[in-house]
């Protein structure tokens, strides 16, 4: 299921991608915190919506343009044809990329412990700010207790107000908690390494909320043409290392710098209210989203989505083999029927009742099994992936998925592994 979940993320970002755009397109750049808010929303729906589609597959919701429609639905089944037939080196490669991300998390964490050990207070510039020669740039650090750490070199050598503004800046980064959601930022990007929209989405999130701090600290005094010089000098001063992974930087790249101080005097007056109607627009089109990929991967798991069969110009006769099970004339009447296409879907050829014990009936109850048949057409595993709410009927929907007969998947005349949704349901009493 993992693997099935990981491929589906790559070709489902491209839609969330694709809503937090539009989004923000109509959201002004004065309006940094709505789109940040708008974006790590996309961050968390690239987590949720693969594993969702998953889990709680559904049938009959949606009601899109046909080509829509079954292009979605053969994305969602052919990915999880490629997560059966990558086996287990999948996983492997992702168990060992997750665990080389997460070394660097700790390596990152240790950096940051020892970069605070070594401070030294600095009341002066306002309470939890400390000076450190460990850093080349000011950081905002920890999630309990949180500092502010700034340079030593440059607390000993920019003016007063140019100190008060990047402090403002760091304490900005706390009020907000962007140490917190740099965190679950950091460790999504571990997970989705492979994804490029995790990384996508996540440097949107940095310019985003470079820019929301950028806002409350000029909104104090107003003074954003010198804030903007302080930038621009900042980033002109050479630097050895690049902030640590686990605290939101005050500079980032030289390119998002020179944004930053553009959008800074761009004449436009700051908004630091959130735009609760575009994120709620957002948020709800993820939903929407959501419903959506549940219908379509519901469809193609029921074998609906639209095979090569139905776009072949002809069918290519295949030699009928000899190994497969078929117990009655008209069993081996469909297997024949099935093997003689170029290509089809897994179909049930003899469904055995459920047998449900009397203590787990429960009336008008229904569970769906996901059955993994091989190219012999023998059931090689089920999974429940709609209860019944009962756990002794979802036991004996799985016993009948197992004890049925069907006919193998086929693609260009071979028998491959395929999948079929084994839909159970009770009357009234």
């Amino acid at each position: 299921m993992i693997d099935e979940v990981l491929l589906n993320g790559l070709w489902q970002g491209a839609l969330i991608v694709a809503i937090a755009a539009l989004t923000t397109r109509f959201v002004s750049k004065q309006q940094a915190a709505t789109r940040y808010a708008v974006w790590f929303t996309a961050l968390i729906a690239l987590v949720v919506l693969p594993v969702v589609s998953v889990l709680h597959p559904a049938t009959g919701i949606a009601t899109l343009p046909l080509p829509v429609e079954h292009t979605a639905a053969t994305a969602s089944l052919v990915t999880a044809k490629a997560a059966s037939a990558s086996g287990s080196w999948l996983l492997i490669f992702w168990f060992a990329g997750v665990a080389i991300a997460l070394i660097r998390l700790g390596l990152s964490f240790r950096r940051i412990n020892g970069i605070v050990r070594g401070a030294s207070p600095a009341p002066d510039l306002g309470p939890n700010v400390m000076t450190s020669d460990g850093v080349d740039l000011p950081i905002a650090a920890r999630l309990v207790s949180p500092l502010i750490i700034i340079p030593a070199h440059l607390a000993a050598t920019l003016d007063r107000a140019d100190l008060d503004g990047i402090v403002r800046h760091e304490r900005a980064h706390i009020e907000r908690r962007d140490v917190l959601a740099n965190l679950i930022q950091r460790v999504i990007e571990a997970l989705l390494f492979f994804n490029p929209w995790a990384y996508l989405i996540g440097r949107r999130l940095i310019a985003e909320r470079e820019a929301a701090c950028d806002d409350r600290a000029v909104h104090a005094t107003g003074e954003a043409d010198r804030y903007a010089s302080c930038l621009a000098r900042l980033a002109q001063r050479p630097r050895a290392s690049r902030a640590p992974l686990l605290t939101p930087s005050a500079i980032g790249s030289r390119r998002m710098l020179v944004d930053r101080i553009a959008r800074l005097l761009d004449g436009k007056g700051i908004e630091l209210k959130m735009n609760y109607r575009a994120l709620g627009t957002s948020v709800l089109a993820f939903a929407l989203l959501a419903v959506l990929l549940q219908t379509l991967t519901g469809l193609a798991a029921d074998g609906s989505a639209p095979s090569t069969k139905d776009v072949a110009a002809a069918a290519s006769p295949c030699v009928f083999p000899t190994n497969l099970t078929a117990n009655t004339p008209q069993e081996k009447a469909e297997l024949r029927k099935q093997v003689f296409a170029t290509g089809a879907e897994v179909k049930v050829l003899n469904a055995a009742p459920p047998e449900i014990p009397k203590s787990a009936f429960h009336p008008n109850a229904s569970a769906n099994a996901l059955v993994t048949v091989g190219t012999d057409g023998r059931p090689i595993s089920a999974k429940i992936v709609k209860s019944s709410g009962s756990a002794g009927m979802d036991r004996a929907v799985i016993n009948a998925a197992m004890a049925s007969t069907y006919s193998p998947a086929m693609n260009n005349c071979k028998l491959i592994t395929g999948q079929y949704l084994f839909q159970a349901a009770t009357g009234p009493m």
